[in-house]
């Protein structure tokens, strides 16, 4: 039963994470605004969206919101264990050297900040992800004053890999979710009791989303209170490309979904867009769990070193997070400056506003291109 669970487990860690015009060469500078932890203290807090079937147990989003600076006290910092985002069932297979622990410069639970009601940003995890994968970047995201809810898409999530279930999930089943994690913050801030209790301003929205939860975000744009939709490494959406703003964020060195894949998916949009192009780094360099690979830990690791999957696989696995890519913790800024730009034009900015192509040194160790159509 343990080899049985184990190689289920692996080939989850090899394969899910896979699926789914200026430039400048940065030498040394400052960090530009919005690549840095924001003026903003950031609270973290969970909702429970319902059940998902017995199997695959209680749907839930993590929130990430602006919190009150002189409530900090007595919030235990946020941190996540890898082991703690897999199935319950599967949690102790995982042996203890590869069980990394992220912390995120964030709190447990604190008031939210009085200074809202503030714009809500929706994110959808790529497939075989996991709603906490990229908290380094929605807590940097919420910073800069934004609530973001990072929800289960468990049909196609990490937990339905490593069960081997047959559920099929389908793009109007990921459209619900995202719309119901919606309404869940909204009804959390309108209630007292609530940490989130005022907190968000559900006419104001954006989506986000990674890979396949990419091709979500720009589904979300049928609804009309979403203004915009960012992409990472995203494919495209399922119907007719909308015209609302929109940016896509690719990496060159991305082998799941190829820089070709995203130029295409920019093509088909029909109204104001923005594609950055980042060099180097991979698919996997948007979630927090790229570090853990560097260092050996993580569940890709350990796939790796018992030997539970091929070398092809391995290399999807580790895209992005190998020794001789730079550090994710430096490719992560680029991203939310980039997402926080597009964040602050749409959403009660100027919408008409173009995308910067950075100065020299703003991004050390990147080049970056910024084609758009306004």
């Amino acid at each position: 039963m343990r080899s049985h669970k184990v190689a289920a487990l692996v080939a989850v860690a090899a394969t899910a994470l896979a699926a789914g015009c200026s430039s400048s060469s940065a030498t040394s500078s400052a960090p530009p605004p919005y690549a840095h932890t924001g003026p903003g203290a950031v609270g973290v807090t969970t909702l429970d969206l319902g059940s998902a079937g017995p199997v695959l147990g209680e749907r839930q989003a993590t929130v990430f919101y602006p919190a009150d600076a002189a409530e900090l006290t007595g919030h235990a910092r946020f941190s996540y264990t890898e082991a703690s985002t897999l199935p319950t069932t599967l949690q102790g297979i995982l042996p203890a050297r590869y069980d990394t622990t992220t912390t995120i410069d964030a709190y447990v639970g604190p008031p939210a900040s009085t200074k809202g009601p503030f714009p809500v940003v929706l994110f959808s995890h790529g497939y075989g992800g996991e709603r906490l994968y990229y908290s380094h970047l929605l807590a940097g995201i919420a910073s800069w004053g934004y609530v973001v809810v990072s929800a289960d898409y468990l049909e196609r999530g990490l937990a339905a890999q490593a069960l081997k279930l047959t559920a099929t999930p389908s793009a109007a089943q990921d459209s619900a979710i995202m719309q119901s994690s919606l309404t869940a913050v909204e009804h959390a801030s309108s209630d007292p009791s609530s940490p989130l209790s005022g907190v968000a301003d559900p006419k104001e929205v954006a989506a986000v989303g990674h890979s396949a939860g990419g091709g979500t975000a720009f589904d979300a744009l049928s609804a009309p209170e979403v203004r915009t939709a960012v992409g990472w490494a995203p494919v495209g959406p399922t119907g007719t490309p909308s015209a609302t703003p929109v940016m896509l964020i690719g990496a060159e060195g991305d082998t799941v979904v190829p820089p070709a894949q995203v130029r295409a998916t920019y093509r088909s949009f029909r109204g104001p867009k923005a594609l950055v192009e980042i060099s180097g780094e991979g698919h996997n360099t948007y979630t927090d769990i790229c570090t853990g690979i560097r260092s050996g830990g993580g569940l890709i690791s350990y796939a790796i070193h018992a030997g539970f999957v091929s070398a092809d696989l391995a290399e999807l696995g580790v895209n992005g997070c190998q020794s001789d890519d730079l550090a994710p913790d430096r490719f992560w800024p680029v991203v939310q400056f980039y997402t926080v730009l597009q964040l602050k034009n749409q959403l009660g900015g100027d919408s008409s506003a173009t995308i910067p192509s950075p100065a020299p040194g703003q991004f050390p160790g990147f080049s970056v291109t910024v084609t758009q159509s306004t």
